[in-house]
């Protein structure tokens, strides 16, 4: 019964020290009116952080690709991350999880966006 009550309490320290240490990346869309997310590369997320998008201005996406930095073909295997909106009606967030891929890609789906250079990626540390 000690040994479960260790492996719970180990757990239970790992999952908090996780949350604890979780920190917030901010990416602008559209920022000054202009076909980029800003940072363009966001590097060095662990497990727990949380990227939210802001909406500057335009209507835009952000829709994962399977890579390579630039691809212009949606994932596969990751959701859309928020579908072409001018306004999201929520916070537009993605998390770092265990399973998350070392680099997510992902760029905007709306007419030639993409082709201008609205693209860009999430690197795990």
């Amino acid at each position: 019964m000690s040994r479960l009550n260790f492996k719970l309490l180990t757990l239970l320290l790992v999952t908090f020290a996780t949350i604890i240490s979780a920190e917030l990346y901010t990416v602008n869309v559209g920022k000054g009116g202009n076909l980029v997310y800003d940072p363009q590369k966001t590097t060095g997320l662990k497990l727990g952080d949380v990227v939210q998008f802001v909406w500057d201005s335009g209507f835009h996406s952000v829709t994962p690709s399977d890579g390579p930095d630039g691809s212009c073909t949606p994932s596969k295997n990751i959701p859309e991350i928020q579908a072409p909106t001018d306004k999201p009606d929520h916070n537009v967030t993605f998390e770092i999880k265990e399973d998350t891929p070392s680099a997510v890609y992902y760029f905007c789906t709306v007419s030639d966006h993409c082709d201008e250079g609205m693209h860009g990626s999430l690197e795990r540390a």
